[in-house]
């Protein structure tokens, strides 16, 4: 049994270890704290937009979002929202209320989403806004760490 329990421990502690070096994806806010957020420090806002079922947003967290550099450039410069698309709780941003909007029978698309993407439904998608909450960046796709990286060096230094 010791041996055993002796296995256990190391496995939970290499788990530990392991979430910590592999998983280095910025932190994220909801959009709720964004504004409290621009008042202490003015940062755009770099939003993916991602539903539960999408491979590509899976991949895309998994990978671009776990790289290293776009970790630290975003934690550094930006502040990160995660919106799942097909949220159902009611979220309020920037003075107005946005809702989920079911659109068939257990489907349905958050007001937010949809508002961000321009009322394209293409998943993933990534949105940047300024400290005015304005869409200054929009890409509907799957975006490698290196294209990411370009594009928030192009954002920030146009700041």
């Amino acid at each position: 049994m010791k041996i055993r329990d002796a296995i256990l421990r190391l496995a939970i502690l290499g788990s530990i270890l392991l979430s910590g070096i592999c998983f280095s994806q910025a932190k994220s806010y909801q959009f709720e704290a964004i504004e409290n957020l621009q008042e202490s420090e003015k940062k755009d806002v770099v939003v993916f937009i991602h539903t539960n079922w999408c491979n590509y947003c899976k991949a895309m967290e998994n990978t671009t979002f776990n790289n290293q550099k776009v970790a630290d450039l975003i934690q550094q410069n930006f502040y990160f929202v995660i919106l799942d698309a097909e949220e159902k709780r009611d979220i309020s941003f920037a003075g107005k209320t946005f809702r989920y909007k079911p659109t068939g029978k257990d489907t349905g698309i958050h007001q937010l989403a949809e508002t961000l993407m321009g009322g394209k439904t293409t998943y993933p998608s990534l949105i940047i806004l300024n400290t005015k909450n304005e869409i200054i960046f929009q890409y509907n796709g799957y975006l490698k760490s290196s294209e990411l990286l370009d594009i928030l060096k192009k954002i920030k230094s146009e700041r």
